[in-house]
């Protein structure tokens, strides 16, 4: 029983710590490319009123891009996981191959509009427009906004890559500020109760995103 346990933490065990430590680097390479577009949005912004971008690190495991009216929230997942059998990805030969590529590290990017965070408003939707999933071999598959997901290769043959993750997110910052905002129907609005007045000024209309075309590999 004692060998089965060594055997475990040498192994398994072993691969998840290595396979966070990648992740964490490339969250880290990711911070820094967010804090790369902003310093050249600053300096390409000559507008008398220039457009509000901010990089922010909220802690080890998450920070934001304010941009305009639009934030992106990347979050570091601490856990490793590993992806179901009955799924896509389980069932491609590149994962049949070597089971231990499919534990994976994650990234969570998700989509909110900037007047949810600067007015706390606990009820907003956010959107995960985009999910990469990061294995040992250091290549990730992207779920989320199904133009920016097509815009990348199989796992297989999509290693981590400096252009890569440039073009990552300025495909997602450009995803995030293109999908406007709509007005709820006046019907939903029309009735509120004082306490909804008195706890949600700042929110009331109730915006919500058009949505986005969102995209993840099925289980077959």
């Amino acid at each position: 029983m004692i060998n089965k346990i060594l055997n475990k933490l040498q192994t398994t065990t072993k691969l998840k710590h290595n396979l966070f430590g990648q992740t964490e680097a490339l969250f880290k390479q990711l911070e820094q490319i967010c804090h790369n577009i902003s310093k050249e949005i600053h300096e390409a912004d000559k507008g008398e009123t220039p457009v509000p971008v901010k990089v922010e690190r909220i802690n080890d495991f998450e920070f934001i891009f304010r941009i305009g009216g639009d934030v992106l929230i990347f979050i570091l997942q601490s856990n490793i996981v590993r992806l179901p059998d009955d799924t896509y990805l389980s069932k491609s030969k590149y994962l049949k191959e070597n089971l231990s590529l499919r534990y994976f590290g994650q990234i969570l990017i998700y989509n909110f509009i900037a007047d949810t965070l600067t007015y706390g408003r606990l009820d907003d939707p956010g959107y995960l427009i985009g999910r990469i999933l990061l294995n040992k071999e250091n290549k990730f598959f992207l779920e989320g906004d199904r133009k920016i997901v097509y815009s990348f290769p199989e796992l297989r043959d999509n290693p981590v890559t400096e252009d890569k993750m440039r073009s990552l997110i300025e495909k997602l910052l450009e995803s995030a500020l293109e999908n406007d905002l709509l007005a709820p129907a006046f019907q939903d609005i029309m009735l509120i109760s004082y306490h909804q007045k008195l706890e949600h000024t700042s929110s009331m209309g109730n915006p919500k995103k058009i949505g986005f075309d969102l995209f993840a590999k099925p289980r077959e």
